[in-house]
């Protein structure tokens, strides 16, 4: 019992004291420190006075026994990982009084199954709710529009990413939802993981759409979005599996990276005049995507853009475009044809290969089987056609130096190979898995092939096949 006399606790006084169990504050006191309680294994429960108005970092951090804590409406700031580690608390109201959440504050609270947030809060740190693996409902005490607009900074910050079910005012939220005109954004980690959502109605007023708003909304099948949004964040509908159409105007001048990852359920899509970059893993895994329509206001496609849309079979790349990320086509397996418009003065099309001829270095390709003798290619880049299941054959010409690390990985089709004599260097995996390559032709002497620099593990996992050199043959 701490007597009226005292007006702080300060920073780390009970630290590690394992064997209390209860404590009684008084009014007097209007201060509690850093980690003033961390690690007091043994407290089962606490009353914090009136008088207190922050709780700071790491007050009750890894107080592993403490069941319950009564927060006073005078407190209006928790801050960085004030309850981090309280594993036994199973329910937290935080009051009306509170405005901001500190990063960690309650992470690693895994047995908490609710949690009651006021229309009071506005930002909730980063990991606040981290490893609250628990969590099955998060009550918000005010109308939708407010909570579209409280800052999550960043990610498990929304405690929708552990729990299943968001009340808003009491109502869960689901089916057919209509959000308030007057709403100007809908804020990062929004409607993360609401699975239960199945049409939404943004208004005019929204202008935009924050990082992961939408993430892993599977039951959402469709949305339009208004003319009066300009940006849409990274991951805003990554994995809406169920997401089917949407439509995308020409108010949008930007699209983050991720923003549609893993929307297996979208068959095609119109990307609007307005955007001019094609952001890294925009399209990843779009498994459904049959076909795409590049704007010629597209300058760069992004690091593994389209990266495993299995089902797209061709593309047309504009004149407008100068840079092509690593992996951009990464294992579309059905891809048949890239076709480049005429004027673009960075890459050119040959046969269904896409050439990067400003850096000499061929960029991806499908299933075509002979590479531009013209000059144009001098090394064959890393995954260049990496998973070309039906690729049978290839002949490399004259001038390429250099086959780059899984360039023909995983090409279990592939048959033959014919390599000139100009390349000195193999890279590791190169032929990795070409379970079905019977005959490499060397366009060189056994000496020369024996000098090319060969990373580990080229030809692991081929075929049985021959070396036919100019003088000579190898198994």
């Amino acid at each position: 019992t701490i007597p009226d006399s005292i007006t702080r606790i300060s920073n780390g006084a009970f630290r590690g004291c394992t064997s209390l169990t209860s404590i009684t504050i008084p009014d007097s006191v209007t201060s509690i420190g850093d980690n003033a309680f961390v690690g007091c294994s043994s407290l089962t429960s606490i009353t914090i006075p009136d008088s207190i108005t922050s709780i700071s970092y790491g007050a009750f951090g890894s107080c592993t026994s403490l069941t319950s804590i009564t927060i006073p409406d005078s407190v209006t700031n928790i801050g960085w990982y004030a309850f981090s580690g309280c594993s036994s608390i199973t329910s937290i109201t935080i009051p009306e009084s509170v405005t901001s959440i500190g990063w960690y504050a309650f992470s690693g609270c895994s047995s908490i199954t609710s949690i009651t947030i006021p229309d009071s809060v506005t930002s909730i740190g980063q990991s606040a709710f981290y490893n609250c693996s628990g969590l099955t409902d998060v009550y918000y005490q005010g109308d939708l529009s407010r909570w579209l607009g409280i800052e999550f900074d960043g990610p498990y910050a929304n405690p929708m990413e552990y729990a299943d079910n968001l009340y808003i005012n009491g109502e869960l939220l689901q089916g057919d939802i209509i959000i308030p005109e007057g709403t100007e954004k809908i804020g990062d980690y929004a409607f993360f993981n609401c699975s239960g959502l199945t049409s939404i109605t943004i208004p005019d007023s929204v202008t935009s759409i924050g990082d992961y708003a939408f993430y892993a909304c599977n039951g959402l099948t469709s949305i339009t979005i208004p003319d009066s949004v300009t940006s849409i964040g990274g991951s805003a509908f990554s994995d809406c599996s169920g997401l089917t159409s949407i439509t995308i105007p020409d108010s949008v001048t930007s699209i983050g990276s991720g923003a549609f990852r893993g929307c297996s359920g979208l068959t095609s899509i119109t990307i609007p005049d307005s955007v001019t970059s094609i952001e890294s893993s925009t399209f990843y895994n779009c498994s459904g995507l049959t076909s795409i329509t590049i704007p010629d206001s597209v300058t760069s496609i992004g690091y593994r853009a389209f990266r495993y849309c299995s089902s797209l079979t061709s593309i047309t790349i504009p004149d407008s475009v100068t840079s092509i990320g690593e992996e951009a086509f990464f294992c579309c397996s059905s891809l048949t044809s890239i076709i480049v418009e005429e004027g673009n003065i960075v890459y050119h099309s040959a046969g269904n290969c896409l050439i990067e001829t400003a850096s000499k270095t061929l960029i991806t390709g499908s299933n075509n089987s002979v590479i531009p003798s013209d000059g144009s290619v001098t090394s064959i880049g890393d995954y260049a056609f990496f998973g070309c299941r039906s690729l049978t054959s290839i002949t490399i010409p004259d001038g390429v130096t250099s086959i780059g690390e899984e360039a023909f990985s995983y090409c279990r089709g592939l048959t033959s190979i014919t390599i000139p004599d100009s390349v000195t260097s193999i890279r590791m995996y190169a032929f990795y898995k070409c379970s079905g390559l019977t005959n490499v032709k060397f366009n060189g002497t056994v000496a020369q092939w024996n000098a090319i620099d060969k990373g580990s593990f080229w030809s692991s996992y081929t075929g049985d096949f021959t070396i036919t050199c100019t003088d000579g043959v190898l198994d």
